[in-house]
């Protein structure tokens, strides 16, 4: 009898420190570093596009623009820090400030560069770098820096010998990250110009962390691939990389953190990248004076900052150094819905923003190439802009199927850049589609967009409320794309 319950307590004894030591149980997958896990509290930045481009007028200059063609006012260094009080209002914790894009032009005076703020052309040679960096350290934000690989205007980039430019890419990071205090986040990009080899990112990587150890460093397209198609396991093609960068999508909602470089794992928070710009444009263009409304905004940080992810809103000053009011205006009003204005504390659970389309049921006439994971109907139902439905024929319809009934008397859609020339929008009511909008013939855009899209908005004659829509072209240029379609029940 003793021998059985002696066997019954070491059985049972044995059955609670199994118990035990599952429920104790460690993950073996890596998990984030200090620097990833303060990156990841973050959560919420600022991208600030400001240089050269800024006075072109452009996305993307090529280096050859006299260094007088940036003409900033001469209270540049005031309008700077109001960038970041700006940023501080909306509940931003980061500011990440394009140092260096693709023209080359410097925001900083460089010692290996006279195309830079302190040329002689420049009259108010105000270093925009110290600038930002000083009044993020005032406001207790994290200062951040977007640095081209791709140089346009940068005679050694050319060198045939590849370490020349490396060299001078050096100098100029050395710079950085030694005369504006701690940089919390470097963002290399433009790497698509080279042989990955030619980059020598394990040099640039490791100058970097000798100089800021604690500074999370990537480079744009880190895994090669779109979010939706990022795996678990998936190689670090720009390695090393502390965290995974493709502008501008959005993470999936299932987003894979374990990705690997010769045969070792590797922890990758993902970083979005979104333009306040309706129709995707990084600079400021006059032209271009769409904002996101704050519903949009509120869906974009619920889908980008969920599952150890961060996001970056890009707010571009103008040439006279002012913020888009709207746009600020609806940050703010973001932070204020969100509780997090002025540094509040961020939801411990974000709270799903609700709207018309949330939910809503996609399907199209047809989809380019039957690639519904790419250009499938849903795609312009998910408030993503960088994604879309993408038609197989000239003439084709997408139908939506709302979770209720809604009224809504204004409506937008981001397409294709002019892929839609004319079109119909339909309401089932009664059990049968009836047409509440024929549109004119589209004319070609005028505005510049970047990302190529273009920009349909219209008001009904009055409100509508249906639970299914329609929206047939009739005519288009043939690649008709919708990459977003909203339904708003005022103005838009």
């Amino acid at each position: 009898m003793k021998k059985c319950l002696m066997a019954s307590a070491i059985a049972i004894g044995t059955a609670i420190l199994c118990s035990c030591s599952s429920k104790t149980a460690v993950s073996t997958d890596p998990q984030p570093t200090p620097g990833q896990q303060a990156m990841i509290d973050r959560k919420y930045g600022m991208f600030l596009h400001y240089g050269m481009n800024t006075y072109l007028n452009a996305e993307w200059s090529d280096g050859s623009a006299s260094a007088s063609t940036y003409a900033p006012p001469a209270d540049i260094a005031r309008k700077a820090a109001q960038w970041v009080s700006n940023a501080k209002r909306a509940g931003m914790r980061s500011i990440v400030l394009t140092t260096k894009h693709h023209d080359g032009f410097c925001l900083w005076d460089s010692e290996y560069t006279d195309y830079d703020i302190a040329n002689d052309s420049i009259t108010n040679k105000v270093d925009i770098v110290r600038a930002v960096a000083d009044a993020c350290r005032n406001e207790g934000i994290a200062f951040s820096v977007y640095y081209s690989l791709w140089d346009r205007h940068e005679p050694t980039y050319r060198d045939d010998d590849k370490s020349v430019y490396i060299d001078y890419m050096k100098g100029q990071l050395t710079e950085l990250m030694t005369n504006y205090g701690p940089v919390a986040e470097l963002w290399f990009d433009g790497a698509w110009d080279r042989k990955l080899e030619d980059w020598k990112l394990q040099e640039l990587y490791d100058c970097v962390k000798a100089l800021q150890p604690d500074c999370q460093i990537s480079t744009n397209w880190t895994i090669g691939k779109r979010p939706v198609d990022m795996q678990a396991g998936d190689s670090i093609i720009y390695f090393p990389s502390d965290f995974r960068l493709w502008d501008p999508y959005l993470p999936v909602a299932d987003d894979p953190k374990i990705y690997t470089h010769s045969g070792k794992q590797y922890y990758l928070p993902f970083e979005s990248t979104q333009t306040i710009s309706v129709i995707g444009n990084w600079f400021n263009h006059p032209e271009d004076t769409t904002v996101r409304g704050v519903d949009e905004l509120e869906e974009i940080f619920h889908v980008a900052t969920a599952n150890d992810n961060c996001l970056l809103l890009n707010v571009p000053p103008a040439t006279d150094g002012n913020q888009n009011a709207q746009a600020v205006e609806n940050i703010i009003a973001l932070a204020k819905r969100l509780g997090i204005e002025n540094g509040g504390d961020f939801p411990v659970s974000a709270k799903r923003p609700v709207n018309i389309l949330t939910d809503a049921v996609a399907s199209a006439s047809s989809v380019n190439k039957n690639d519904t994971l790419h250009c499938g109907a849903h795609l312009a139902v998910d408030y993503d802009v960088s994604t879309a439905w993408v038609s197989a024929d000239s003439l084709a319809s997408i139908n939506i199927k709302l979770v209720r009934p809604a009224t809504f008397s204004s409506v937008s859609i981001i397409e294709g850049e002019n892929s839609i020339r004319r079109f119909d929008l339909e309401i089932l009511a009664d059990g049968k589609y009836k047409s509440v909008y024929s549109s004119p013939l589209i004319p070609e855009p005028t505005g510049q967009s970047f990302m190529g899209y273009g920009l349909i908005e219209f008001t009904l004659p009055q409100a509508v409320t249906t639970d299914q829509l329609r929206v047939t072209i009739n005519q288009s240029n043939g690649t008709p794309a919708i990459y977003s379609i909203r339904l708003t029940q005022g103005k838009q």
